[in-house]
C-alpha cells in the first residue's frame, strides 16, 4: 500500500502542475460542498484510474471539499483500503443539487442514462456528452438512451432541415437522418451548457487516455 500511494502521490504532482488542471480551476466557479465520484475504475490495478483518482483528490483539495460519495462495482478490498474516510454507496440521495460536482470519468452511456435519471446531477466533470454519444446515429440514441438523446440536443446548436436530404452540389444528395422526436417533458433540464478543455489529453501527457475528452457539463435546471 505504501508504494502505492507513493505512486499516487506522483501522479498528483504531476496533475497540479499540468495546464490540464489549471483549466480546470478557471471553469469552475461554484462553491462546491460534495463530490459525487462514479465510475473511477480500480486505482489499486489500473494506471488511468490512479491518474483519476489523482485528478479527484487534487479536487477535494482545491475545492476543500470534506463530503465525498464515491462508487464503481469494480472496486476491492485494497481500493477500499485506499479510500479511507470516503462514503462508498450506491446510491446518493441529493438530486438536483447545486452544491455537488459529478466526477464520472469514463462513464458508459447505459450507467450515465441511470445516474442522469436517478441522482439528477446538475454539474457533472465527465466525457464531453457530444463525443460519447457521437457513435450513435440520432435515432439509435433516441430508443436506448431518452435523457442522453435530450441532453445531446439541447447540447447542440446545429440546425434542423427541412427534408431527408442536404445539397452537396447540383447533381448529388447527402443522406440525413430521418427526423427523431424527443420527449423533452422527461427531463428535469432545460439547458446544457458544456467546458470542453484543450490541454486534457496531449501525446506527451503521462496520464494516456485518462483524462480524453473530460468536460464540465451544467444542467440547468426547470
Amino acid at each position: 500500500m505504501e508504494r502505492l500511494q507513493q505512486k499516487i502521490q506522483a501522479n498528483r504532482d504531476v496533475v497540479r502542475r499540468s495546464k490540464f488542471f489549471n483549466e480546470i480551476k478557471s471553469s469552475i466557479d461554484v462553491p462546491f460542498t460534495c463530490i459525487r465520484c462514479l465510475a473511477l475504475g480500480s486505482p489499486t490495478q489500473s494506471s488511468d484510474s490512479r491518474y483519476q483518482y489523482a485528478l479527484l483528490l487534487e479536487l477535494i483539495d482545491w475545492l476543500g471539499v470534506t463530503n465525498v460519495s464515491i462508487y464503481d462495482p469494480v472496486f476491492t478490498e485494497d481500493d477500499k483500503q485506499l479510500f479511507g474516510s470516503f462514503s462508498i454507496e450506491e446510491t446518493f440521495d441529493l438530486p438536483q443539487d447545486q452544491n455537488v460536482l459529478f466526477y464520472i470519468p469514463h462513464l458508459p452511456l447505459e450507467v450515465m442514462e441511470q445516474v442522469v435519471n436517478n441522482e439528477q446531477p446538475v454539474y457533472f466533470l465527465g466525457n464531453d456528452v457530444i463525443v460519447h454519444t457521437d457513435r450513435l446515429t440520432k435515432r439509435k440514441l433516441a430508443e436506448l438512451y431518452p435523457s442522453m438523446a435530450v441532453m445531446v440536443q439541447y447540447s447542440s446548436n446545429d440546425s434542423k432541415l427541412d427534408d431527408g436530404f442536404t445539397k452537396v452540389a447540383k447533381t448529388r444528395k447527402s443522406y440525413k437522418e430521418p427526423e427523431v422526436t424527443y420527449n423533452f417533458d422527461s427531463v428535469y433540464f432545460k439547458k446544457v451548457e458544456i467546458v470542453r478543455y484543450q490541454n486534457n489529453f496531449n501525446k506527451s501527457d503521462p496520464w494516456g487516455n485518462s483524462f480524453s475528452d473530460l468536460a464540465l457539463h451544467r444542467l440547468v435546471t426547470k
